[in-house]
């Protein structure tokens, strides 16, 4: 696109003023350019709109859904991820100069310096510093996080792939979703929490609380070995809980509510004594950690039986060695059989052979730390 200077001159390729133009992806809409960087804001192409009047400071969050873990031959409807916006596509080469001029112009005004992580009372567990950044940042309910820094050195889906670690290895961080903008000084998320910054602090406290308790009564604390540690929170978890069928046949029906949130969580299993999967997934991973083993929780499905599919299990690091532990699969409300059949199994076991792993739970570089 073009714009004819002042004075009639020569056609010169300029950065314009905020406006709609043709998506330089998709010739049927309209895209807003505010002026740094495309929006999400689109209408039908060739729509009268008076573009004075309509000047978006915000755009509503769009999160995509993503296929989530609630137990044992179940399917989970509600963990939402965050969304690239549109003028990503200016990475790729596909924007007009302009549009590319304005992209280069925002981000010469980005820090050259890793931004510093929110002090928090919860662990974090991330492989990356990325992940941890955002790990305390979802902890302390920021509105609004700055990854200008890290949209610059690594771009947006790094920061996604480090999102999705986020949420699934932190039992302290109540998040389901987030928007992904493009400002006019850099880059931001702006996450969609599941509770106010009252009800997820009561819920924190109250989880790591439990966690303490869980320990002592366990045995965990004055375990000899990380093996017996395993053992220890694995069996104290299998008596605690219940599989949660009431969030069970909330999810089955799609709905989005409360008994469906408190199951994918720690807190669901540690403090109310239920959870589906997820929850129980959570469960281990937060005891392991604070009783100092090295655990990470792990996403997938499990084709085993008439209804298998979308499933969360957990790895803990043993004599060197990852090994699967299964809660859901041991709890007799949901397996018939011992209740040590997926207790610190390896990767080539028989058992799992049903089982895969999604690439969701880590970031891609760190995928192939956890094989056994």
């Amino acid at each position: 696109m073009t714009f004819e200077p002042e004075g009639g001159a020569a056609p010169a390729t300029a950065v314009p003023g905020p406006g709609w133009f043709p998506d330089p992806a998709d010739p049927t809409i309209d895209r807003w350019w505010d002026g740094y960087g495309w929006t999400p804001h689109t209408r039908t192409a060739f729509t009268p709109v008076d573009q004075a009047a309509y000047a978006p400071a915000h755009a509503p969050a769009r999160p995509r859904r993503r296929r989530g873990r609630v137990g044992a031959l179940v399917t989970l409807a509600v963990i939402l991820t965050g969304v690239l916006v549109a003028g990503r596509a200016s990475d790729a080469g596909l924007l007009p100069e302009w549009a590319n001029v304005g992209r280069t112009a925002a981000l010469a005004l980005s820090p050259t310096t890793e931004p510093v992580a929110p002090t928090v009372d919860y662990p974090v567990y991330g492989s990356t510093e990325l992940v941890r950044y955002l790990e305390s940042a979802m902890i302390a309910q920021q509105e609004t996080i700055d990854v200008t820094y890290w949209d610059r050195e690594l771009g947006g889906p790094a920061i996604e792939d480090a999102l999705l670690e986020a949420v699934t290895q932190n039992p302290y961080a109540f998040v389901k979703g987030w928007a992904f903008w493009d400002t006019a000084t850099g880059a931001e998320l702006r996450p969609v929490y599941t509770y106010d910054t009252d009800e997820a602090d009561r819920r924190r406290s109250l989880t790591a609380t439990a966690v303490q308790l869980g320990l002592n009564a366990s045995g965990a604390t004055g375990a000899s070995s990380d093996g017996e540690k395993v053992r220890r929170i694995h069996d104290y978890l299998v008596a605690l809980g219940e599989y949660d069928y009431e969030a069970y046949d909330a999810i089955n029906r799609g709905e989005d509510s409360a008994v469906v949130a408190r199951s994918q969580e720690a807190y669901g299993l540690l403090v109310e004594g239920t959870a589906v999967c997820n929850g129980y997934a959570q469960a281990f991973l937060a005891m392991a950690e604070e009783a100092g083993l090295d655990a990470v929780q792990v996403t997938g499905s499990d084709l085993a039986g008439t209804t298998g599919g979308d499933h969360a299990w957990n790895k803990v690091l043993v004599d060197g060695e990852w090994l699967l532990v299964d809660v859901t699969w041991d709890d007799p409300s949901t397996n018939p059989r011992t209740s040590h059949d997926y207790l610190m199994l390896a990767d080539g076991d028989p058992r799992l052979i049903t089982r895969i792993t999604d690439n969701d739970w880590i970031v891609d570089a760190h995928l192939g730390d956890y094989s056994s």
